[in-house]
């Protein structure tokens, strides 16, 4: 198939060609047109050593982005990244070459990428280089390291984690060597920046990951501590949009809140996916109901969280698609209307509660709550004087 290469790609890759250097368009970028699929990025690599593609883009922004890895980012209508074909240089921690050594060869470059699929090269003729077997690969839909699989994971046990991704993402299978090593190598995650993980983790979900999921449940385990994956939450997972933050929700859902905060700690999320998983697993024990005095006290305790906990009610089995459907309607309605759910909203303050002499300090935020409830199952309008008259026939 002709892969149409945007206007940016081809004007970096014909100066360099027209400086004397040979650069093609690189990865990931191949790999999602040969699929039909629109590249996010585009990538380049060239011969030209990272001061010679400086000055072959003199016109235009240059930034030295990673020149030590031979990486400048030229920007032509956007930014662009062109890297100097490289060798790595031996890898002591599992996750970093000690060095790179630029070479004039394109071949050299592209033994040492991670998986087939990654390994082709396209240059501005539409010709494509393809050294590995990638096309058919991507035609078997199989994921497969370049080389020898043992090798590239001992380089950088990350390649584990994008290989589960990939494989998910794009719904592939592991071809056969591959996953021996990713699961004889699976302890070397341990030596992996916890963020990294979380990165690739976090696609992984968001892809079709149930087989993945069951298949390399021992792989996950290694930094997510988890028991085996029950067979209801791979299928809620699977059917859950690609929120990340549902989806791991749902993952974690047969752990206690504080269970789930642990790990998460451990993993180095960051805060609002703290909050807001400890938030949704505290609610499992909750009946949701689509009455409106209900969906106001929903939307009292969770604020603008309650149509999440809604949705992770959903999608955990707890209630059906027509009440989900009700109460996110009701939740809209409610808040699009200004209907009175909080007591900010509400028409009489601690202040005018005070005035009335008849409570005691301790009482006024009780009598106030008090109040919100009757106006939130109607009982009340939230109407100042008769707020008043409520209160005053309250004993507290």
């Amino acid at each position: 198939m002709n892969i149409s290469i945007p206007d940016n790609v081809m004007t970096a890759l014909e100066i360099l060609g027209k400086n004397g250097y040979s650069a093609y368009a690189v990865g990931g970028c191949v790999r999602d047109s040969l699929l039909g699929n629109k590249p996010d990025d585009w990538d380049i690599c060239t011969s030209a050593l990272p001061e010679q593609t400086a000055e072959c883009f003199a016109d235009y922004r240059v930034i030295p982005t990673g020149v030590k890895h031979g990486t400048i980012t030229v920007i032509i209508e956007k930014p662009l990244e062109i890297t100097t074909f490289r060798i790595d240089g031996d890898y002591l921690d599992n996750r970093r070459p000690n060095e790179v050594l630029f070479t004039r060869k394109l071949e050299d470059d592209l033994c040492r990428r991670d998986f087939t699929v990654n390994a082709m090269a396209l240059s501005a003729s539409g010709e494509i280089t393809d050294l590995y077997g990638g096309r058919k690969d991507l035609e078997a839909k199989l994921i497969r390291c370049v080389g020898c699989a043992e090798t590239r994971f001992d380089e950088d046990a990350l390649r584990i984690m994008r290989a589960l991704r990939f494989a998910s993402v794009l719904g592939f299978e592991i071809e056969s060597e591959t996953a021996k090593a990713i699961r004889l190598k699976k302890h070397l995650l341990r030596n992996i920046a916890a963020e990294r993980i979380v990165k690739e983790f976090t696609k992984l979900l968001c892809g079709g990951c149930t087989e993945i999921l069951r298949e390399y449940a021992d792989v996950i385990k290694i930094f997510l501590p988890l028991g085996d994956f029950a067979e209801d939450t791979l299928s809620f997972i699977k059917k859950s949009p690609a929120d990340p933050l549902l989806k791991l929700s749902i993952l974690l859902a047969k752990s206690t809140p504080e269970e789930a905060e642990k790990m998460l700690r451990e993993l180095k999320y960051d805060n609002r996916t703290l909050k807001h998983v400890t938030l949704m697993l505290g609610t499992k024990k909750m009946a949701l109901s689509n009455s409106i005095p209900q969906v106001k006290r929903l939307i009292n305790r969770f604020g603008e969280e309650a149509v999440s906990v809604a949705d992770f009610h959903l999608h955990t089995g707890k209630i059906t698609p027509e009440i989900h459907k009700s109460i996110t309607e009701t939740i809209d309605g409610i808040i699009a209307n200004g209907e009175c759910c909080t007591l900010s909203k509400l028409a009489v303050k601690g202040s005018d509660i005070a005035a009335l002499g008849i409570f005691p300090q301790n009482k006024i935020g009780k009598v106030l709550f008090s109040l919100l409830e009757k106006v939130m199952d109607g009982e009340c309008e939230n109407d100042k004087n008769s707020l008043i008259k409520l209160a005053e026939n309250l004993n507290y």
